[in-house]
């Protein structure tokens, strides 16, 4: 696993990736304080988080939206790149088909839970330090009472605000995962980019789009999103099972 990670750290555009996205919740503080410092008042904290946030959409809409890019950086593209240099057979031999795609999917996962949980719970943190006794909030109290959803999420800020911090990071790790295995089925970029944002595009444009299961505090119960969920953890689950069979029956040393 050691090997996975330094590997990761000897290349600046994975750096990089990584490094926009723990700057990216930071940033969206820091907009939120400027805004405060012109005038506007101190928002209620748990609004204010990445996820929650209603202030500045820019940076959370980039990162939801390119999520399987950026984790196809990070963690897939070594398999493209041992395959071009000739490495994957040395590893393969080395290690044996198996644990090469078994240590390949515990890297992907481990690494792309952590990279997406590790900034967002900093984020939470932040906001409740920064702009603690804030109370704005976007919708008047009343229109709250009557939006059941809505009222039981305000009631229960700090759950909510770390159920979708965990779900996001839990299903980008199966996506990280998902563009791994790809990667180890179909090593060219041109395969494997396009594949992977497709396969993200489609569960994104759904009614029940996975993309509104991480934002709390909205008319909407997370229910109404589960089957957007659902279809991207079947569709990487779908590409895990095909590239361990490719690779581990089918593909030659």
């Amino acid at each position: 696993m050691s090997y996975y990670i330094t590997r990761i750290f000897n290349n600046k555009l994975k750096l990089g990736v990584i490094l926009f996205i723990f700057v990216a919740p930071i940033l969206d503080v820091l907009m939120a304080l400027i805004d405060v410092s012109k005038g506007a008042t101190v928002p209620f904290p748990p609004l204010a988080a990445f996820l929650g946030s209603f202030m500045t959409k820019g940076l959370q809409g980039v990162l939801k939206g390119y999520l399987p890019l950026f984790l196809a950086i990070i963690v897939a593209d070594d398999c493209i790149e041992d395959y071009r240099i000739g490495y994957k057979n040395i590893l393969v031999t080395k290690r044996g088909k198996n644990k090469y795609f078994a240590l390949n999917m515990l890297k992907s996962f481990t690494v792309s839970f952590l990279i997406l949980v590790i900034p967002l719970l900093l984020n939470l943190l932040m906001v409740h330090i920064v702009f603690a006794g804030g109370t704005f909030l976007f919708i008047a109290q009343e229109s709250i009472k009557v939006i059941p959803s809505m009222a039981e999420q305000f009631s229960h800020p700090m759950f909510y605000n770390l159920l979708c911090i965990f779900l996001f990071s839990f299903v980008g790790a199966f996506v990280g995962s998902g563009a791994t295995a790809l990667a180890m089925a179909f090593p060219n970029r041109f395969i494997l980019y396009p594949l992977d944002f497709i396969l993200w595009y489609i569960p994104c444009i759904m009614e029940s789009s996975v993309r509104g299961a991480f934002q709390p505090f909205t008319e909407y119960p997370l229910s109404k999103y589960f089957p957007g969920v659902i279809l991207v953890l079947a569709i990487n689950v779908i590409a895990v099972l095909f590239s361990f069979f490719k690779v581990t029956k089918y593909d030659q040393v």
